[in-house]
């Protein structure tokens, strides 16, 4: 694939927007507000998304990268789905 290093540039910056996205959520979800599911759902089908697309597009060379795009999608759903920490 030629320019691969634009597109993964792309998909960093797509990851950073769904750390932005979770980020919100986990914000809402700590000041106990009422977070629907739906938002959960989307939010999660962008972040698992975006780092799967960063996979693609990695070389097979660089197996490392493709554990670090499993960490994030693991961080993400995390920052979403956990409950609020309790006090």
């Amino acid at each position: 694939m030629e320019n691969s290093e634009i597109y993964y540039l792309a998909s960093v910056i797509f990851v950073c927007y769904g750390f932005n996205l979770a980020q919100g959520l986990r914000a809402a979800i700590n000041r106990n507000e009422t977070v629907r599911v739906v938002p959960k759902i989307l939010c999660s089908i962008y972040c698992i998304s975006a780092s799967l697309i960063g996979v693609s597009i990695v070389p097979s060379l660089l197996s490392l990268f493709i554990y670090f795009h499993f960490f994030i999608i693991l961080f993400q759903l995390a920052m979403v789905w956990f409950p609020k920490p309790k006090e």
